[in-house]
């Protein structure tokens, strides 16, 4: 079967960080994405499964409209929405991580019933955003990295021609390189140290090898430049890949 839009993927690396001094990107982690809808200000959270099997804790961070960060753990009680109570009212969704993966489809949304910002797969863990707690200085300006993966889950076929681009980044803050090959577990010492060997900038990048194999993953580094005494961001950063299929 020809690879379709739902075959392609976007995953974290496996090593995230939210503090300098920690290393930053290794191989794909295929239980947890980045990509979700973010809540309107003001939103109350809720969580529900399809399957009544799924009774795990599920962790949610948020932040706050004051700027503070609080989190809130629940038990799930399956086809049974629970609210996250404790947290009100929040200003955005930074994390949300399950115990163990999942056994039905997990729908986080507004609560009550409201717009879904994610479904989080059988057999995942979670989603969280990129450069969540990435702070600006006062002394001078400040790059932040951080890894994440397209991989083309199709059994059979290759992505041919595959490209990566950057298809919208409203606060022009962003620039993106990628692995110098497939299915890499490359990283950097810390989340302000560029990674070696990978061109970053705001072009267009071509896949090595120019194919994305069945199953294959290609490493995406994204590079988030903050200048002195940066205004608070509430935005989003938009990857395409694109590519043609027989």
């Amino acid at each position: 079967m020809s690879v379709v839009s739902s075959d392609l993927v976007l995953y974290h690396a496996a090593t995230q960080s939210d503090v300098d001094g920690s290393t930053v990107g290794g191989a794909i982690d295929t239980l947890r994405r980045p990509d979700f809808t973010q809540v309107t200000a003001g939103d109350t959270v809720e969580v529900v499964s399809s399957s009544a099997s799924d009774t795990q804790n599920c962790t949610i961070e948020v932040r706050k409209a004051d700027g503070t960060i609080t989190s809130e753990t629940l038990a799930l009680t399956g086809t049974t929405a629970k609210i996250f109570a404790g947290n009100g009212a929040i200003d955005r969704i930074l994390k949300v991580e399950l115990a163990s993966v999942a056994i039905g489809t997990i729908t986080v949304r507004k609560s009550v019933a409201g717009v879904t910002y994610r479904v989080i797969p059988v057999g995942e863990r979670g989603f969280s955003m990129v450069m969540r707690k990435g702070t600006s200085s006062t002394s001078g300006s400040t790059t932040y990295y951080a890894k994440l993966f397209w991989k083309n889950t199709n059994s059979t076929n290759a992505l041919l021609s595959a490209q990566v681009s950057e298809s919208a980044d409203p606060s022009g803050v962003f620039t993106h390189g990628l692995a110098t090959a497939v299915n890499d577990s490359g990283t950097t010492t810390n989340r302000q140290t560029a990674p070696g060997g990978v061109t970053i900038d705001g072009t267009a990048k071509n896949v090595p090898g120019t194919d994305l194999g069945a199953t294959a993953a290609i490493g995406l580094w994204l590079a988030m430049l903050l200048a002195t005494n940066n205004v608070a961001l509430r935005s989003t950063y938009t990857s395409q890949i694109a590519g043609s299929t027989t």
